[in-house]
Parts: structure tokens; C-alpha cells; sequence
């Protein structure tokens, strides 16, 4: 069987676009691959069949409703183009919110540790090795969105209607937490 590439090649030569010099080479490996060949001149008798049909032309009507289905079939691609890119936004921005405590709280850590030089030098690596890691984790999860959106479109407007209710059962979470710890108080 032809490899791509040589598939390619037959139907530059079935559609004149070969330069002799490459149309030579599709020969000569013709010649090598009986079974190439044989794809080729199969190919080759479509060809003609196609070319020797007679040609009709498609109603107007027709081709006016083609042309509305595209036009709304790109319509629809911008919208969920524009729609993914304010979700992708949103999501970028919750992760930026999620990780402003974590820099406030290193920020504190290095105004705290100032008065001592040694510990200013730990808490310099510490925090320069927990942003190397938050780094790290931000750039494989825009990866994975930019592949995951790619492939699914209609997932970051998905994930933006779930928002609300994963904070809401955050909060409910939280609630219940807190609950349960005034009653061990009380209790």
C-alpha cells in the first residue's frame, strides 16, 4: 500500500501539478511497488470517469442554501470562538485569585524574616522554590486547557456555568466545618 506521501504525489500527477523531474520519481517508485501501481491506475480510471461526466449545474436554490448553512456554520464558530476565549479568561483570572493569598502570605513571611539574615536566606529559597512549583503547575494546566479547548470547544463555557456551584459548595462546605467545630466547642 502507498504511503501518504506517495498518495499525495498520484493526485498531483492525476492533477497535472507534478514537475517531470517529480513525476519521474512517482514512476520509478511506481515501478518498484506493484501494488502502488496498481492504487495508481485505479486512480487513474476514476479520473477519467470524472473528467468525461457530464457537468450539470446544481439549482440556484441550491446553492443558496449551502451557502446560508456555511454562513451560519461560521457564525456559530465565532461565537463559540469568542465565547471560549472570555471563558478561558475567567478561568485564568480564578487561578490568579486562588493564588494571591499564597503570594500575600510569602510576601508577609519575607517582611517578617528581614530582621534576620539567615532566615531571610531560607525564606528566600523556600518561596523562590514554591513559585518555581506554582510556575510549574499554571503552565501544565494552560497546556492542558489550550489542548483540552482545541479538541472540545464548548468546555470553558461549561466550566464557567460550574463555577457557581462549586463555590457554592465550597461555602457550604465551609459552613458545615465550622459548625461541626462550635459543636466539639460546646460540646
Amino acid at each position: 500500500m502507498a504511503n501518504e506521501q506517495h498518495r499525495r504525489l498520484m493526485q498531483e500527477a492525476l492533477d497535472e501539478q507534478l514537475s517531470a523531474e517529480a513525476q519521474h520519481e512517482l514512476l520509478k517508485q511506481l515501478d518498484k511497488e506493484p501494488e502502488a501501481a496498481a492504487q495508481y491506475q485505479r486512480l487513474r480510471q476514476v479520473d477519467q470517469l470524472l473528467r468525461s461526466a457530464p457537468l450539470e449545474r446544481a439549482p440556484q436554490r441550491l446553492a443558496l442554501s449551502i451557502m446560508a448553512r456555511l454562513a451560519e456554520t461560521l457564525k456559530a464558530k465565532e461565537q463559540l470562538a469568542r465565547t471560549s476565549g472570555l471563558a478561558t479568561a475567567l478561568g485564568l483570572s480564578l487561578v490568579v485569585l486562588l493564588a494571591l493569598p499564597l503570594l500575600v502570605a510569602s510576601a508577609w513571611l519575607f517582611l517578617s524574616a528581614v530582621g534576620s539574615a539567615a532566615a531571610l536566606s531560607s525564606l528566600i529559597q523556600q518561596i523562590v522554590g514554591l513559585l518555581a512549583v506554582l510556575v510549574g503547575i499554571l503552565e501544565i494546566f494552560v497546556q492542558n486547557a489550550q489542548i483540552i479547548v482545541a479538541e472540545y470547544p464548548q468546555v470553558p463555557v461549561l466550566l464557567v456555568a460550574l463555577v457557581p456551584v462549586a463555590l457554592f459548595w465550597l461555602m457550604r462546605y465551609a459552613l458545615n466545618q465550622q459548625s461541626d467545630e462550635s459543636d466539639r466547642e460546646q460540646g
